[in-house]
């Protein structure tokens, strides 16, 4: 009798291995077919407006330089133009543009600084050195999202914060906060299942005029989810798409990405309606 629970013990291991092969083997088929969603940040019973934002506020990077390739794409009534560019940036405001291609514009480097821009056209062997207000009021920047708006959504700038951001109500799992500064009144969807933004609006206070965002395709970077693709429109039926195709945080740059090298012959130019210098 021993000899054959014995025997029989060394005939159910195998048996027992095939079986737990086999568990897993479905589980992870059931896997592909019922999708591969991420264990919720939030228990569905804990989900407040207070968790979710902070859930969200945690689901965000700090960083002080930045490398990224990205596409980009701007339509309005003026025309419209796409490319693909590098941008690199680094604390506290300094950072540098420049397209590998770009459709509907001739090639440029930019540099800026704070306030101060420089922009360097090496087809026309021309430059502009001046402000910001100054290249925009000029006429050349013709598209109703600004520059610096365009800067603000590649640096994820301007999201809720844990001080002023007071919850506005739900949509089923969608929380909505706003937030309320002296220029601006900015609203924000929270998805409370994942903590991830999903929406804003940005009204300006004075004119009325409204940035819609929504932020797309989400990948990990280590313990946060960003979205690679942002999109925006205006009130003044102006688009943009961005769409990151590499992202680098706090990484060293040469500081020869923070230079133009402009030769002694370009002639600097003074645009129409704008200071120049």
């Amino acid at each position: 009798m021993k000899q054959v629970a014995k025997s029989h013990s060394k005939l159910l291991r195998p048996a027992a291995l095939i079986s737990a092969r086999a568990f897993i083997v479905v589980c992870l088929v059931a896997s592909l077919f019922l999708g591969c969603a991420p264990k919720p940040k939030i228990l569905p019973e804990d989900r407040t407006p207070r968790k979710v934002l902070e859930c969200a506020l945690e689901n965000q990077v700090g960083f002080e330089t930045l490398a990224s390739l990205l596409n980009l794409k701007l339509k309005g009534e003026e025309g419209k133009f796409s490319g693909t560019v590098e941008f690199f940036y680094r604390q506290p405001d300094t950072f540098a543009i420049s397209p590998r291609t770009f459709l509907g514009i001739g090639g440029f480097k930019a540099l800026a600084e704070g306030d101060s821009l420089t922009i360097y056209f090496p087809g026309r062997n021309e430059y502009y050195r001046g402000s910001f207000s100054d290249f925009e009021e000029s006429g050349q920047w013709s598209w109703g999202i600004s520059l610096n708006m365009l800067l603000d959504l590649i640096l994820a700038r301007g999201g809720p914060t844990a001080e002023n951001s007071q919850y506005a109500g739900a949509t089923e799992d969608i929380f909505s906060y706003r937030t309320e500064e002296r220029k601006w009144l900015r609203e924000y969807w929270i998805d409370s299942r994942n903590c991830r933004l999903v929406r804003s609006l940005w009204t300006q206070k004075e004119s009325q005029e409204w940035y819609r965002m929504e932020y797309k395709d989400f990948t990990t970077y280590t313990t946060v989810e960003l979205p690679s693709e942002i999109r925006m429109e205006s009130d003044a039926n102006d688009s943009a798409r961005l769409k990151f195709k590499e992202r680098k945080f706090d990484i060293s740059i040469p500081a020869g990405r923070f230079q133009i090298d402009i030769p002694a012959d370009a002639q600097r130019v003074v645009f129409e309606g704008g200071g120049g210098g």
